[in-house]
């Protein structure tokens, strides 16, 4: 049950008794992504369809990219799907995304990695919507930098991440364009080699809550 809702290696951790686990990680890629048009549609639509099926299937191959990546799962909140790449738990690449990072040998792999994934995912979201007669898109947010990992609590406990990477990345899921991936300065630093896959385009400086002004990109992929 334990490797269901926690990485490998944290759970021989915990089996261990090493209680609480804080871990400072210097430098990982958070993704958050979210279904737009989804709250107005749950009051549209019947729950057994739109989440017994719809989300169910959208979840369920999320999941699968996300191993197929090398990527970690932290959570779901609602429709929003958070991802982290980088946190090192050793999960093994699947020889698709292997192939595909090793194109990009400059750039972090977890960055690379990262991207991939919001491009399957964009993909993945087609399908479902055609299977159902839907028409959701995808808003992506993406940051790069420190973060705190760990489990906390005494029951019902998973593991989370924290920090002001994490807040960032939020603030550039939030503030992004349905269809598009929205990055920091910081994330387009590490995958801007990445030009056969995505066209990127510079925001200029926009007004993030809780940030101020930041210079902000938009990835679009080409295909």
């Amino acid at each position: 049950v334990l490797l269901n809702i926690l990485p490998s290696s944290i759970v021989k951790r915990v089996k261990r008794g090493e209680f609480p686990i804080v871990d400072h990680v210097a430098g990982v890629t958070i993704l958050f992504a979210d279904l737009v048009g989804f709250t107005k549609a749950s009051t549209e639509l019947h729950p057994n369809f739109l989440i017994g099926l719809f989300l169910r299937d959208i979840f369920h191959e999320f999941d699968d990219l996300v191993y197929q990546h090398g990527l970690e799962k932290i959570k779901t909140i609602g429709d929003a799907y958070m991802v982290v790449g980088g946190l090192n738990h050793g999960e093994k690449l699947s020889p698709q995304s292997q192939s595909q990072s090793t194109k990009y040998k400059h750039q972090k792999p977890h960055a690379t990695n990262i991207m991939l994934m919001a491009l399957d995912m964009r993909k993945a979201l087609d399908r479902i919507n055609q299977k159902y007669n839907l028409s959701f898109e995808l808003r992506v947010g993406i940051h790069t930098g420190p973060i705190v990992a760990g489990v906390l609590g005494l029951k019902r406990f998973t593991y989370d991440v924290w920090g002001d990477a994490v807040n960032t990345a939020s603030r550039m899921e939030s503030n992004g364009v349905p269809g598009l991936i929205h990055l920091s300065s910081e994330m387009h630093r590490c995958v801007e080699g990445m030009t056969d896959v995505f066209d990127f385009s510079c925001c200029g400086k926009i007004n993030i809550k809780g940030k101020g002004l930041m210079t902000t990109y938009l990835a679009k992929p080409w295909q």
